[in-house]
């Protein structure tokens, strides 16, 4: 806790010589007045030290929080493009990027989508083998490495199907959504092949899901 200007007063008198010429108690005086304006500057700064405490924590950081951004390269792309910048938004995505160690896991990708409002489920990929069975799919050597990010919902996605009323110039079905695959392809592994699928799942009379 800082220092007020009224300890720093009683401190500053404390230091005074002993004797009548010094009384404590007087707070009319040239010399009483002084250490009050002393005392103020002396609270203000006490009170700067105390607050560049908090500061050094990006938790609580409020005057030096730019700066925190800017070391770690926030808000960077991905985030340019989700549009929310708020300081709230910020400040979490940066305890998150301070605290969390990257990791090639299918779950690093799940929970990295689910903190922007992503549903995703993840596909990997073998070649065919020796080991394979009879009907799984032959595939060579580059599907080892492979793998495919399906995305259930999201804000941005889009997902749209040719209609009937459409141009005939119009494609028979386009989707994509730039956050989540420029999430996903920033920590993707450099040696991999990513692929993206987009789904909708609408609910139906008698209760299921289908997926389009």
């Amino acid at each position: 806790m800082a220092v007020t200007a009224n300890e720093y007063v009683g401190m500053l008198k404390e230091l005074l010589p002993p004797g009548p010429v010094w009384p404590r108690g007087d707070s009319a005086s040239l010399y009483a007045m002084m250490f009050e304006v002393w005392a103020i500057e002396l609270a203000r700064i006490d009170s700067r030290a105390n607050a560049l405490i908090t500061e050094a924590d990006p938790r609580f950081a409020i005057e030096t929080f730019p700066e925190w951004l800017e070391e770690w390269g926030l808000p960077d792309e991905c985030l340019k493009l989700w549009g929310a910048t708020d300081i709230n938004t910020l400040r979490r995505l940066l305890i998150w990027k301070m605290t969390t160690v990257d990791s090639q896991t299918p779950q690093f990708f799940i929970d990295l989508a689910a903190m922007f409002g992503y549903l995703i489920v993840i596909d990997e990929f073998n070649g065919y083998s020796v080991m394979s069975r009879v009907n799984d799919v032959l595939a060579d050597g580059i599907w080892p490495h492979t793998w495919r990010v399906n995305v259930i919902g999201g804000s941005n996605s889009t997902l749209q199907w040719h209609e009937v009323t459409g141009e005939t110039k119009e494609a028979l079905a386009w989707w994509g959504d730039s956050v989540i695959e420029c999430l996903i392809r920033r920590y993707a592994p450099a040696h991999t092949t990513l692929y993206f699928g987009y789904w909708d799942y609408k609910e139906q009379e008698n209760g299921q899901s289908i997926r389009s």
